[in-house]
């Protein structure tokens, strides 16, 4: 058998390099922030004549032959057209996105096995080397299946479900709604103003059930029970009910099973929100009339945030949430996947009833729900559009423990519901992609732990047989570094043309929030283990009270990070100095590896300092009255 030379694989990798950040220029300036693709068929077919000779012509400048970069090119418009014609939703840019990514990890992965075998590794070495690469690249598939589904605002231009509520309908039959507004320890101020919102909504025929559960402080609860009075007594109907039950198991699952038993049996949706979400007037007028088709079981609409202009930790914060709501989320929800959480959500009553209500088990008590409602046969809608807005965890140990919260829960979901993820006939079908998305998403913290422990074992490998002389030194080709800048490149405009389809606009905005984005690696990590545990997790509420914060409480909130950022920077250090023996260009990789993942564990204790610095410099008396911002004033008014 005669095996390819990896000079001849070289420049197909060049060519889907190139072709990659070419096609995400081309989405990005394809795609505006609201969604369009500003191109009729007749351009985009005109844009893509235009700059697939540029991609050629560049691959094969950097390849040296230009009858080289003829077969990968073959080969790229020989997958798009099966592509264009089995994914009939997808843009034109989307389907040279999608060619470029099946494609080019395929390519990767010929070339990376070849590359291996002229290195003349130690057998045991190869061997792991080759089946590192081998499950790499099956992970690298599976994660191009789902990106079709996340990416779907990026690469489609045909959707079968809405992303937007429609404008309210002239008045009708009004379903009964009972809202319900769980609470524990929060700031009356701000849950008196969530009730005050629920109480202009311009939708008559509902009812707000505030279960504070265990809360000690009767000064926390009381003014609430005395609120819900006024609030009737200025609606000339009793339309909030308050109720203070302690002791109280099950934490949030727990109150809101507890609205389930007491709330008014007529009522046809159930509507959750937290205590420190605003909402908006038409958040029932516009959201209920989606209930009239009788396949959909929830609506849910986007976790959003307020007051957090001002400040650099909250921006950052707030800017790492807004992609995965405003992006990712909606492609989700087109292929089936749609799942609760947690706020501004709607669900039919009696079907909630019908498959047991809340799982007080699980610290995702919202999201796992949804997984019974669709075993039980509907299906959701994920709306992109912003109906409410809470706050944002003051500080960074507040930030990690939601993050935990929601990285664990969904591995307890897999971990109990395994077997309704199997295909027919095992299990009953799903809607959509729901089965793949659920599994991929709940095993994502874990197949992130795996490739980084693989990525460092196989590095360490290389080098440790090279220093002990097992291997010679070795030397990357040119290939690799030109693969690695089209790569970081191709990543910098993906990333930017994410932040833009959230509505950021700022260059700044877009760099905290990556900063924010790896400050969580570590808790990610660490949340997907501890979610397979059979053990109990502790649900830890987020507090809503303004703080500002303690050195030695940020320091500790980040000292696993420090620790192992420092060790990561040591490591790269170490590596630079024994350059000599390991060779230039194995050095430089495992050196630009190890600061790279370093300063991802580093961002912890910066946002963690950013986080304390930021809360001094607002005044104490302030702090509690700005959690009602300007803006949401002005809403109101």
């Amino acid at each position: 058998m005669v095996l390819p030379v990896r000079a001849d694989i070289d420049p197909w990798l060049i060519f889907f390099a190139v072709m990659a950040l070419v096609v995400s220029l081309w989405a990005a300036h394809a795609v505006d922030p609201e969604e369009r693709i500003r191109r009729t068929p007749r351009q985009a077919v005109m844009e893509f004549a235009t700059l697939l000779p540029f991609g050629v012509a560049l691959a094969a400048l950097l390849a040296g032959d230009v009858w080289a970069v003829i077969p990968p090119l073959l080969a790229f418009l020989g997958i798009a057209c099966v592509i264009r014609h089995f994914a009939r939703r997808l843009s034109l840019p989307g389907v040279a996105w999608l060619t470029v990514e099946f494609g080019g990890f395929s390519v990767a992965w010929v070339w990376a096995c070849v590359f291996m075998t002229e290195l003349n590794m130690p057998g045991p070495l190869g061997i792991f080397m080759i089946v590192g690469m081998t499950l790499s690249l099956g992970a690298a598939l599976l994660g191009c299946i789902e990106r079709i589904a996340r990416e779907a605002v990026l690469t489609h231009e045909r959707w079968q479900l809405p992303r937007h509520a429609p404008a309210p309908t002239l008045p009708g039959r009004e379903r009964r709604v009972s809202i319900h507004l769980a609470c524990y320890a929060e700031p009356p101020e701000v849950v008196k103003e969530t009730m005050n919102r629920l109480a202009a909504l311009d939708y008559r025929n509902f009812e707000v059930l505030v279960c504070d559960n265990n809360t000690k402080d009767e000064a926390l609860w009381r003014p609430l029970e005395a609120h819900c009075r006024a609030l009737n007594a200025r609606l000339g109907e009793e339309r909030f009910r308050f109720f203070h039950v302690a002791p109280l198991p099950g934490a949030k699952a727990g109150a809101l099973n507890f609205c389930l038993e007491v709330m008014d049996q007529k009522a046809e949706i159930v509507a959750v929100i937290d205590a420190d979400y605003f909402s908006r007037k038409d958040f029932l007028s516009r959201l209920v009339p989606f209930f009239d088709n009788p396949q959909v079981g929830y609506v849910q609409t986007p976790h959003d945030y307020r007051d957090y202009q001002d400040n650099a930790y909250l921006t950052g914060s707030y800017w790492e949430y807004m992609p995965n709501n405003k992006v990712d989320m909606p492609g989700v929800s087109e292929y089936g996947g749609a799942f609760t959480i947690g706020t501004m959500c709607l669900l039919r009553a009696q079907v909630l009833r019908d498959v047991g209500g809340w799982a007080e088990w699980c610290l995702t008590e919202d999201s796992e729900v949804s997984v019974r409602l669709r075993e039980a046969g509907y299906r959701g809608i994920y709306l992109r559009e912003t109906f409410g807005r809470g706050l944002i965890p003051d500080t960074f140990d507040d930030y990690k423990k939601q993050r935990f919260r929601w990285t664990a829960g969904p591995v307890q979901q897999l971990r109990r519901h395994w077997r309704l993820f199997l295909p027919a006939p095992f299990a009953a079908p799903m809607p959509g992609w729901t089965k793949l998305l659920e599994v991929l998403r709940c095993i994502a913290p874990l197949q992130t732990l795996v490739a980084l422990v693989f990525s460092l074992l196989m590095l360490g490998g290389i080098v440790a047989a090279t220093a002990l002389g097992a291997m010679p030194p070795v030397d990357l080709p040119s290939t690799v570094w030109v693969l690695l800048g089209f790569a970081t490149l191709t990543w910098l405009v993906r990333t930017w043309h994410r932040y833009r389809l959230s509505d950021c606009r700022r260059l700044g905005d877009m760099v905290w929030g990556e900063v924010a984005r790896a400050s969580l690696s570590y808790v990610v990590l660490m949340a997907g283990v501890a979610g397979l545990s059979k053990k109990p997790l502790a649900w830890r509420r987020t507090p809503k009270f303004g703080t500002r914060g303690e050195l030695r409480s940020a320091i500790e909130a980040a000292l696993p990070e420090t620790v192992f950022g420092v060790l990561a920077f040591a490591l790269a250090l170490g590596t630079m100095l024994a350059m000599a023996d390991l060779g230039f260009d194995i050095a430089l990789l495992s050196t630009l590896g190890l600061i790279t993942l370093g300063g991802r564990f580093l961002a912890a204790p910066f946002m963690a300092l950013l986080a304390v610095v930021e809360a001094r410099k607002t005044p104490e008396p302030v702090m509690l009255s700005a959690l009602i911002g300007e803006e949401d004033r002005r809403q109101a008014a």
